[in-house]
């Protein structure tokens, strides 16, 4: 899949899976930390691949292992040019979506594996036609789990703590009323993996995900 005409597409900016999830390095070893990462992006890319509103999807990475993972689910591999942090990578992929002419950008994490197709085609069809923005808070509205633009370089992204705050007034200062999807309605983007408790929050995912079979046999208290 190469090139983007037209449409929504979706980008999940991935850290090098051997430096993911750095805040459950006190309740578990690298080697599983690597391979929750693995796990979780595979079952976005799943979502996202079956997601029919779609134009296509791609993942924004340095590490070959996660950009051959895109390929393998039918998307593309946006190959950071600098590891430079989230925003950085995010505003390389809207500058390219925006230079092939995409209609919009969708910015989704990659540790959000109960994310559904019905939820990607649901939070699109609730998107405005042009010159629009939505958002989805995290579970805890403060951080962004979704954030959808058109087009793909309508807003700079803003991304980490607080970037929910700041996502909503980048939009208003442009003069755009952000359509905000409650985080009930979208549970799937709105509850990410990214401390112990939630990991042993998650077993509970469908048996089916890769996630799933992974935390399957953890014991968490």
């Amino acid at each position: 899949m190469s090139g983007a005409r037209g449409g929504i597409w979706a980008v999940v900016p991935v850290k090098d899976f051997a430096l993911a999830k750095q805040r459950l390095a006190g309740a578990f070893t690298p080697a599983f930390r690597q391979e929750l990462a693995r796990a979780m992006l595979c079952d976005v890319l799943g979502a996202l691949r079956e997601a029919r509103e779609l134009a296509g999807f791609a993942v924004i990475t340095a590490d070959p292992q996660a950009g051959r993972l895109a390929q393998e689910f039918g998307g593309r591999w946006l190959m950071e040019r600098e590891v430079s942090g989230l925003n950085a990578a995010v505003t390389q992929a809207a500058a390219v979506l925006d230079a092939e002419g995409a209609a919009g950008m969708l910015v989704l994490p990659g540790d959000v594996p109960a994310v559904t197709p019905r939820e990607i085609e649901a939070l699109l069809a609730g998107h405005g036609t042009s010159r629009a923005i939505s958002l989805i808070a995290a579970e805890d509205r403060d951080g962004t789990n979704a954030l959808l633009v058109s087009p793909p370089q309508a807003m700079s992204p803003a991304f980490g703590p607080g970037s929910f705050a700041r996502h909503r007034a980048g939009a208003e200062a442009l003069g755009i009323v952000p359509t905000l999807q409650e985080p009930a309605r979208f549970p799937g983007f709105a509850h990410d993996i990214d401390t112990p408790e939630a990991v042993c929050r998650f077993k509970g995912l469908r048996p089916s995900s890769n996630t799933g079979r992974l935390l399957a046999s953890l014991q968490c208290s």
